[in-house]
């Protein structure tokens, strides 16, 4: 019983998981300020400049604001919005998305497979970190947004593919710059092992009436999770918060087991089976969750595809 229960549990996690991560927004345009950071003016120059950009050479440019990223790492979020819109020419897969969160201070450039031959990673990245972060860190993100899909821009009308001897400039350069790992990559893992073994034993605790575990979890595993909102209010809080919650379900399921109880409960429980003890013993919980999203059709843009290319940059 108590495994259909978790399995059940598991799968309406999923679930939920799955119906939010499909709640990205729709395009009304090429240019979709969800964000509300470019001005009227902005707006309209990025428009012309996309629009002139596909009637040239067929290539299609979206631009996106958002204010969250649903808990997923900007990657996975630009590849997803990739796939829901079908950005590009069905065929030729000559697409590229600029997206920008700047509440969570991500952003990436996502490239479709037909174009990766003039705009590849190396390429891309030098692009993120010397046009667009500059402006990001100071702010001003319209202007930011416009100078660094010019430069975009400007290459795909160029239409020429790097040499053998330009793309390993771009990697040598870039792999001097790639020891910076994002804060997340680092401190998730290392605060997730304290929010799992924490909650699990908070939720056992609660699970067998059990006071001494509840507090044992609310501090062990209760004050790395708060920290995570003042290192990483975004994806990592997220992520540690699902770790949370499925560790302290799966802790109640362990603690209502009997042999788990009576340990839980321990001498100090004497002949009560029901009512609340300190409690003297211990058992470990915990898991952590993940969520799956499924690729809808795209809306006014010509259904190409991504080839998972393209760099992202965190200001």
């Amino acid at each position: 019983m108590t495994v259909r229960l978790t399995l059940v549990l598991v799968a309406l996690c999923l679930a939920g998981a799955s119906l939010v991560a499909n709640d990205r927004p729709k395009p009304t345009g090429a240019v979709n300020d969800f964000a509300d950071v470019l001005s009227d003016a902005q707006e309209r120059a990025l428009t012309d400049l996309v629009q002139g950009v596909e009637d040239a050479t067929t290539s299609e440019i979206a631009v996106a604001t958002v204010t969250t990223l649903d808990g997923m790492t900007v990657e996975e979020y630009a590849n997803r919005l990739f796939a829901d819109w079908g950005i590009g020419r069905a065929g030729q897969d000559n697409g590229v998305l600029i997206l920008v969160a700047p509440n969570e201070r991500e952003m990436r450039i996502e490239v479709g497979y037909g174009v990766e031959e003039i705009l590849p990673d190396g390429l891309v990245g030098q692009i993120v970190q010397e046009t667009f972060l500059p402006r990001f860190r100071s702010g001003d993100y319209g202007a930011g947004i416009v100078e660094g899909t010019n430069r975009v821009a400007a290459i795909i009308r160029r239409n020429q593919p790097l040499t053998a001897e330009q793309r390993a400039a771009l990697q040598e350069s870039a792999s001097g710059s790639s020891s910076d790992l994002p804060i997340e990559w680092v401190l998730v893992p290392f605060f997730g092992l304290f929010v799992a073994i924490g909650f699990g034993m908070g939720g056992s605790g609660a699970g067998a009436r059990a006071l001494g575990p509840i507090f044992f979890g609310i501090v062990f595993g209760g004050v790395p999770w708060l920290i995570s909102f003042l290192l990483m209010p975004g994806t990592g809080a997220q992520i540690l918060s699902g770790v949370a919650v499925v560790a302290s379900v799966i802790g109640i399921l362990i603690g209502r087991q009997p042999s788990y109880r009576a340990s839980m409960r321990g001498p100090s429980a004497g002949g009560s089976k029901t009512g609340w003890v300190w409690g003297s013993g211990g058992s470990r919980g915990g898991s952590s969750g993940s969520s799956g999203g499924s690729r809808s059709s795209g809306s006014s843009f010509g259904g190409g595809r991504s080839g998972g290319g393209g760099a992202s940059g965190r200001w």
